[in-house]
């Protein structure tokens, strides 16, 4: 995986670093559903899977706003949910099929020591 830093402007589905991955592309936030980003793996700035997306906050425009990441935990229990703003997601869509990775420019622990995220 290519970690590399974007424009002052950042991406439609990024922050402030891009992620790049063999055999996908970015996929444009207009083009998503809460299908298929809800319970997607959540991976940190090394490639490693720092949580998973357990909820999606839509605005009244009907645009996803936020995304609630579990981290930790087994099976749903246990785990520390935070919310994040949507646009410091990355998310890459599969060319040759329909697989997504959403990547976030963090570490697990920096996810574990926020504000726990009540709905």
């Amino acid at each position: 995986m290519t970690n590399h830093a974007t424009t002052a402007h950042g991406m439609a589905t990024g922050g402030a670093y891009g992620f790049a991955r063999d055999g996908y592309a970015k996929a444009h936030v207009h083009d998503l559903t809460t299908a298929d980003v809800e319970s997607a793996h959540v991976y940190g700035r090394d490639d490693e899977t720092i949580g998973s997306i357990s909820a999606l906050k839509v605005g009244t425009d009907g645009k996803i706003t936020d995304a609630v990441i579990d981290v930790g935990g087994f099976l749903g229990m246990g785990a520390h949910s935070v919310s994040i703003p949507f646009g410091q997601l990355t998310v890459l869509r599969e060319t040759a099929g329909s697989d997504l990775r959403v990547h976030l420019d963090t570490t697990k622990e920096k996810l574990k020591a926020m504000p726990h995220y009540n709905a």
